[in-house]
């Protein structure tokens, strides 16, 4: 089973996933400000409830992130046909600890996942492995895109599971270094061949 223009979809639902985040957060931004003209709010309840409510407006927006991460990160290693069977089962898994658990494990087992596999696919790059793909060619472009996955799950996985975490800032710039990085390799230096 070969789905057309796979890869133009992917990254179309991802644009328009990373634009609705981006919504999300510039709505919260006004809200904030607009909630911080009396300077101990935060330190209400009020405060609390927003929070949660800016989380579940994301979180689905997350969910769709993951998914379309899901399904791009595991093809540099997988054919089509058992790249869209362990997308399945590893999003049935995940709906599975949603519904026993709590949405927090569920995507907190889709992330570790899916930042095993970028791990994985980011170790073989390095190593020049000729069993993944990428769509472009060039050692730094496909080092860059790994480090960009990767930092991007990274990211989400500091915001859903380890924001009580004493190394939650140490792991977000981990994130922001490697999205950089990954941004600076894979748009800025693609002309260099490895």
């Amino acid at each position: 089973m070969k789905l057309k223009n796979y890869d133009y979809n992917l990254i179309i639902l991802t644009t328009l996933i990373l634009f609705a985040i981006g919504a999300v957060s510039l709505y919260g931004i006004a809200y904030y400000n607009y909630l911080a003209v009396d300077s101990q709010w935060t330190k209400t309840v009020q405060y609390s409830q927003y929070i949660d409510e800016m989380d579940s407006y994301l979180y689905p927006f997350l969910v769709l992130l993951l998914i379309s991460l899901g399904l791009c990160i595991p093809k540099r290693l997988f054919e089509q046909d058992i790249l869209i069977k362990f997308s399945a089962v590893i999003l049935g898994i995940t709906v599975i600890l949603t519904v026993l658990s709590d949405i927090e494990k569920g995507l907190g087992f889709i992330l570790a996942v899916m930042t095993v596999v970028q791990a994985i696919v980011l170790i073989m790059t390095i190593k020049k492995s000729k069993s993944i793909r990428f769509e472009k060619e060039g050692y730094i472009v496909r080092i860059g895109s790994s480090l960009l996955h990767l930092g991007f799950v990274i990211i989400i996985l500091n915001f859903v599971s380890l924001r009580e975490s004493s190394f939650h800032l140490l792991i977000f710039w981990i994130g922001v270094v490697l999205i950089t990085v990954g941004n600076i390799f894979s748009f800025y230096l693609h002309g260099s061949k490895g």
